[in-house]
């Protein structure tokens, strides 16, 4: 054998040994379960330039920098606490996920975890301050497992529910078909370290349609029909270290919609983990409201905290998208003000939405000119 013909052999090894051991298996034993592990995530939303790479790998992701203004979390809480309904969920999610662009409070997924398959059983979200909860039949699966570069599945969704709120009878139908697909593989580099990860790709269609109960007629108030490409990059033993999605149906997008990038993790304290799996918790905060409501050039939202805390306060116009921030920080008990005027919106309804510490508000607002 000739030195140049070993030489080839020992750089094709390499390279085979370098693929394999970027090509992570993901079991359910490393899926992330522990109570009282907060994830905490730096959030952006609306035109964010991207590189995704390709499909296949090894490859690297660096999403190490970018907007660090918003802040979301997933706590994992006590599954004993469930609800009877879904008292056979094994990991209970809080997540800032199920907060639709501000119009809803963050919810709850209850989730199942099985040896081959982590599925989605329920969510419940809060609006108006009632319970919105969806369950899932049959469940969604997030991920076959174990989970490995090429494993593909799919998910269909159908979902027709009436609520009944402060404001009146809401009926929310939504149809969806997603094609997922573990479709690259390498190393993911986030605010929060660098991760083996594998990349699941998603394909969504949807059709969306939000009613109201008026005159004796069910009356669209929302009507979206579309497409998405969702990423996810999973790691062991981390669960989701980074999430990439647009609108449309190009899987190579420069500029996504949203952008979910890991950027710590932490403990919370018993006590902490007591108020927020309790259901009947009292709030330390409230939106007292925002005045005048409605209003043509400028309104002032007041809240009252009960003890000093972390505030964050932004607004959301009806599709979701974040049209204003108000950045407050640390803030005293006591009652404070926003002012908020609006530029270059049109006139319609809007969605004031209020974080203090781990609690989240909402109150709807309208624009008049």
């Amino acid at each position: 054998m000739s030195r140049r013909t070993l030489i080839v052999i020992l750089i094709s090894l390499a390279l085979l040994t370098t693929v394999s051991m970027a090509q992570i298996t993901i079991d359910g034993r490393e899926i992330p379960s522990t109570v009282g592990v907060e994830y905490q995530y730096y959030t952006e939303s609306d035109s964010i330039p991207v590189n995704l790479g390709s499909a296949g790998g090894p490859q690297v992701w660096d999403f190490t920098t970018g907007g660090t203004s918003l802040i979301t979390s997933d706590i994992y809480l006590d599954p004993a606490q469930s609800p009877p309904q879904y008292s056979r969920a094994n990991i209970v999610i809080q997540t800032d996920q199920l907060n639709i662009g501000g119009i809803s409070e963050p919810g709850k997924m209850y989730n199942f975890l099985s040896r081959n398959r982590y599925l989605i059983g329920a969510l419940e979200t809060t609006y108006e301050g009632e319970t919105v909860d969806f369950a899932l039949t049959p469940p969604l699966t997030q991920m076959v497992l174990p989970l490995n570069y090429g494993d593909s599945w799919s998910n269909t969704l159908n979902l027709d529910e009436q609520f009944t709120f402060p404001s009146g009878d809401i009926r929310i139908e939504l149809t969806a078909n997603m094609n997922s697909q573990v479709d690259a593989y390498g190393t993911a580099q986030v605010p929060y370290g660098e991760f083996d990860a594998l990349r699941i790709r998603s394909d969504v269609h949807y059709d969306l349609t939000v009613s109201i109960w008026l005159l004796f007629f069910w009356y669209p108030i929302l009507e979206q029909v579309g497409d998405a490409v969702d990423y996810n990059w999973h790691a062991e033993n981390t669960g989701l270290v980074l999430n990439v999605m647009a609108q449309g149906t190009n899987p190579n997008f420069t500029i996504a919609n949203s952008v979910r990038r890991l950027m710590n993790t932490a403990d919370l304290a018993g006590d902490e983990l007591t108020k927020l799996s309790d259901p009947n918790k009292p709030n330390t905060f409230e939106i007292e409201g925002a005045y005048p409501n409605p209003f043509n050039s400028e309104t002032v939202i007041a809240y009252d905290l009960s003890e000093e805390s972390q505030v964050y306060l932004s607004v959301f116009d009806i599709m979701g998208r974040q049209v204003a921030a108000f950045d407050e920080g640390l803030q005293t008990m006591g009652t404070h003000q926003v002012h908020w005027s609006p530029e270059g919106l049109s006139a319609g309804v809007y969605y004031v939405q209020l974080k203090a510490g781990k609690q989240t508000q909402v109150t709807p607002v309208v624009y008049m000119k």
